[in-house]
């Protein structure tokens, strides 16, 4: 068994191929309602926490990326898994950060905010208990809060990561039907109005035309489809503009100038 020095060394050692992320459950917003739905009287252990921090064991810890995840993996590796390294080198002497934020759906817990330190204490091998504040409001009070907790902590959004979080808030509505305000959707994504009227104009035509699989266009793929271009399931304008600024935010981090 190895000791709490043998740890401490191993993390030190710790580079970019010994990341650990939580295994990804794939739901929807709709498998996760469904499931809340399914247990409405069910009580929870911890439901009632008020904001308290409780102790959670991993094993009741979930993921699910497309419902509160708000960042687009492929644009946040470099930065992500630095942060995630430098809270797992943490762990063993402080237990990581401040606690994550869960949402309680049957006898799991989602993750709203803090996929990072979740890694992190997978990363190190934690073996205790994870302190997690549990949220008490509705499936989509969630969704919005775990976007806002995006926009402001450690770990800033790139542009296309905000572009992208304002369509996915566009497509859960209908048109006409539309659960926030466009100066709503613009104020939580940090982009400009005009782009998410845009949006929305754009949403109601797919609405309005023969056009299949829509809910998982991505925004760039939903204006090649209405231009009438074939969807390119990889954007590679967009994934190097979001490299570039993924290795610029490290570069930054590590305090590296470029002359």
């Amino acid at each position: 068994m190895a000791t709490k020095r043998q740890a401490t060394d191993r993390l030190r050692a710790l580079t970019r191929a010994g990341i650990k992320r939580p295994t990804d459950t794939g739901e929807t917003m709709g498998a996760i309602a469904a499931k809340l739905a399914a247990n409405a009287g069910m009580k929870q252990k911890h439901a009632a926490a008020g904001g308290a921090v409780v102790q959670l064991k991993r094993e009741n810890i979930c993921v699910a990326a497309q419902v509160f995840q708000w960042r687009t993996p492929q644009y946040n590796m470099i930065p992500g898994d630095d942060r995630i390294g430098e809270m797992a080198k943490a762990t063993p002497d402080t237990g990581v950060v401040e606690p994550i934020l869960v949402l309680p759906v049957a006898d799991s817990y989602y993750v709203m905010d803090g996929h990072h330190r979740l890694a992190a204490y997978i990363t190190a091998g934690w073996k205790g208990n994870i302190p997690a504040i549990v949220f008490n409001g509705s499936l989509d009070e969630a969704v919005r809060e775990a976007l806002k907790r995006n926009t402001k902590n450690k770990l800033p959004m790139t542009a296309k990561d905000k572009t992208e979080a304002a369509w996915r808030l566009v497509k859960l509505g209908k048109p006409g039907a539309w659960p926030d305000s466009i100066s709503e959707v613009a104020a939580m994504c940090g982009i400009g109005q005009t782009t998410v009227d845009r949006m929305r104009a754009a949403w109601t035509e797919l609405h309005n035309g023969q056009f299949e699989g829509i809910e998982d266009l991505s925004w760039k793929q939903a204006r090649d489809t209405l231009a009438g271009k074939d969807r390119q399931a990889f954007d590679e304008d967009s994934y190097i503009e979001g490299r570039a600024e993924s290795l610029a935010s490290a570069i930054a981090r590590a305090e590296l100038h470029l002359s």
